[in-house]
């Protein structure tokens, strides 16, 4: 076990409303300094504020180890630091900047990449608040990690900007960790827009490149990341895959990382109000998926749009370790590269996908459903759109898993050689819903499958619906233009049906 074990537990949402009430007085100044027994101005205790000299010594006679019920205000202007500052074992303290610039000094002992370092896995802190700095990395071979933050319970991170492109090699510019099961915890606009350099070019040694934001897999509590605004990293762009936390993302803007933009995982972590693009193409970026769910139950994606105008990767896939997954009111667009939208993979578990839209102009598939877990995917009211065509993948909905259904889509694929639904899987559903393609719309090979209400017609010279294969196939009640073309499958039932 590790040594937040060790740790006493806390009333963690009375200290989490504690450590908001306190958010919200520091944005009053006067008012916060109650929160605190010892309040310091860092400029009046001898921190340089032009950026001539390191402020580590002030901060390091200011605030050590066992610090408590501090706070240390910065006002405007620019601090140099020369080397890490690192304080464990903390309870409630505070750092506060106003208009405050944080400045890495050339000659920066970078085998410690660290400026801030607030807690450490074997002696983390509790209630840490920090806000209102810049840290500046506009200069030739700057960047390391601005703040990382490891608490057992109560953080509050807001107001926090990296400038200038991360090209060392080192650690990304944000870790955050809550390791307290019942801790809680708020990262909110931080930002990192202009993203960093891989490895092998710069003197850095990270293996590949720097994360944007990292959730570490010891994370245990549940942190909130509101308003975020990542730009491309080498290393995924907000990496919280954290098995045995919860993971919030609220709205923000993440973009162009490789990897992937935003990856999560954790029972009961969602991603709402997100916008993901991919925009751009390093050379050596090989798979900027937007969106990646790595592990959990009762995942939850609403509202999220993703848009890959330069598509490199899936715009959206479910990994094996998910135990069960909601995709809601997703609107996702594909420009005109070969590349699939949305892939739920062999091994994961029930994927739900409602109300949601995608459009694609390059081939691929839109969804693309794969293995034999025991859990089906089924989708409501999905609307596809667009110009792709079969030369990368010939269905818009590739459907390779059993008992999967497709309620009421509208997929509407005119390229060439293009079909709309493939369904590969037994004893599926397609119910509901209109299916138009320049090629066969429906197109079938498994068996006990069930076509009802369904409206198809080809642009092309072909009909509705192909039979390949599959015994007891079921059409009833449908409008199928063309009729039914069947090339080896057998009917259990047709009855309703007008062509």
């Amino acid at each position: 076990m590790s040594s937040e074990d060790d740790t006493p537990k806390q009333s963690s949402r009375r200290n989490f409303l504690t450590a908001a009430a306190a958010t919200v007085a520091l944005a009053g100044h006067g008012s916060a300094q109650s929160e605190y027994d010892t309040v310091v101005d860092v400029v009046e205790a001898g921190a340089d504020n032009t950026g001539n000299q390191p402020i580590n010594p002030v901060l390091n006679r200011l605030c050590g180890n066992s610090t408590t019920d501090t706070l240390l205000r910065f006002p405007p202007g620019t601090y140099a630091m020369d080397e890490m500052f690192r304080l464990t074992d903390y309870d409630h303290v505070g750092f506060v900047g106003d208009d405050a610039t944080i400045v890495p000094t050339p000659d920066f002992d970078t085998t410690a990449p660290w400026l801030f370092r607030l807690g450490v896995l074997a002696d983390p802190g509790r209630d840490l608040h920090f806000e209102g700095f810049t840290f500046d990395f506009t200069a030739p071979d700057t960047g390391m990690r601005a703040v990382e933050a490891q608490v057992t319970d109560g953080l509050t991170v807001r107001d926090v900007r990296v400038v200038g492109h991360h090209d060392t090699g080192t650690l990304g510019p944000g870790m955050f960790n809550v390791l307290d099961p019942d801790g809680w915890g708020t990262v909110e606009r931080f930002a990192a827009p202009d993203g960093g350099a891989y490895s092998e070019n710069t003197d850095g040694n990270i293996e590949v490149g720097p994360t944007g934001v990292l959730v570490s897999p010891y994370h245990r509590g549940t942190l909130r990341l509101r308003d975020l605004d990542i730009g491309g990293f080498p290393d995924n762009g907000l990496y919280a895959a954290t098995p045995d936390g919860r993971i919030l993302v609220e709205g923000g803007r993440y973009r162009n990382s490789n990897v992937a933009n935003v990856r999560i995982a954790g029972d009961g972590s969602y991603v709402r109000g997100t916008r993901i693009e991919v925009d751009e193409n390093r050379p050596e970026d090989v798979n900027q998926r937007g969106l990646r769910l790595d592990g959990g139950r009762d995942l939850w994606v609403e509202n999220v749009s993703i848009g890959l105008s330069r598509p490199n990767g899936y715009a959206l896939s479910v990994q094996d370790e998910v135990e069960s997954a909601r995709i809601e009111g997703t609107d996702i667009a594909v420009a005109e590269r070969p590349n699939t939208a949305m892939v739920v993979a062999p091994n994961a578990n029930h994927v739900s996908v409602v109300d949601s839209d995608i459009h694609l102009d390059g081939g691929g598939h839109a969804l693309a459903i794969f293995g034999h877990a025991p859990g089906p995917v089924v989708a409501r009211n999905l609307t596809v759109s667009g110009w792709a065509t079969g030369e990368a993948g010939r269905p818009a909905i590739l459907c390779h898993r059993d008992h999967c259904e497709f309620h009421d889509l509208a997929v509407y694929q005119p390229g060439e050689n293009r079909r709309a639904i493939d369904v590969h899987g037994d004893d599926c559903l397609v119910s509901g819903g209109t299916y138009m393609a320049s090629n066969y719309p429906m197109y079938n090979v498994g068996s006990r499958t069930r076509f009802e209400g369904v409206t198809a017609d080809s642009w092309g010279d072909y009909a509705a619906l192909y039979l390949v294969d599959g015994d007891d196939v079921e059409v009833v009640d449908s409008t199928l233009y063309g009729g039914i073309r069947n090339g080896g499958g057998t009917l259990a039932t047709r009855s309703g049906n007008t062509t």
